[in-house]
């Protein structure tokens, strides 16, 4: 992997906020996802008060890492399109996400709503991350 590598990265890590927002907004499972971890909207209005940038940065710096790693293995694997890329980001979270998905319903006692909101919107965003990192080389 190159350093020419970072742009798709930065692309991918990119789409995955905006999958994010998307995703956990009202519009789709945000209302429900927080009635799961038992958040309100005040709630939600009092972090938005106190300041959001740095868990915003954490987890930028999380996706970036994410997508580097996937990137890698792309790379690695020789799946230089978009297609080859997808398939490589479903693989890995069958082999990441799920099992640790699995273990937050066996462990912490997470429902199966929870676990089926969170790993599917992973799912997509590792798709699409894929996607865009191997159909870039």
């Amino acid at each position: 992997m190159d350093t020419s590598a970072i742009w798709p990265v930065i692309v991918a890590s990119i789409a995955a906020f905006v999958i994010g927002a998307i995703w956990y907004s009202p519009l789709l499972f945000g209302k429900e996802w927080m009635t799961l971890i038992g958040s309100t909207d005040k709630d939600i209005a009092e972090a938005k008060a106190k300041g959001m940038a740095k868990s915003y940065i954490a987890q930028l710096i999380a996706t970036v890492i994410t997508f580097t790693v996937m990137a890698f293995a792309i790379s690695e694997v020789g799946a230089y399109s978009a297609r080859d890329g997808a398939f490589v980001g479903l693989i890995a979270w069958v082999g990441f996400v799920v099992p640790g998905a699995m273990s937050s319903m066996l462990w912490e006692k997470r429902s199966l709503k929870f676990v089926l909101i969170t790993s599917i919107c992973a799912l997509v965003s590792w798709i699409i991350g894929g996607s865009i990192i191997g159909g870039w080389y």
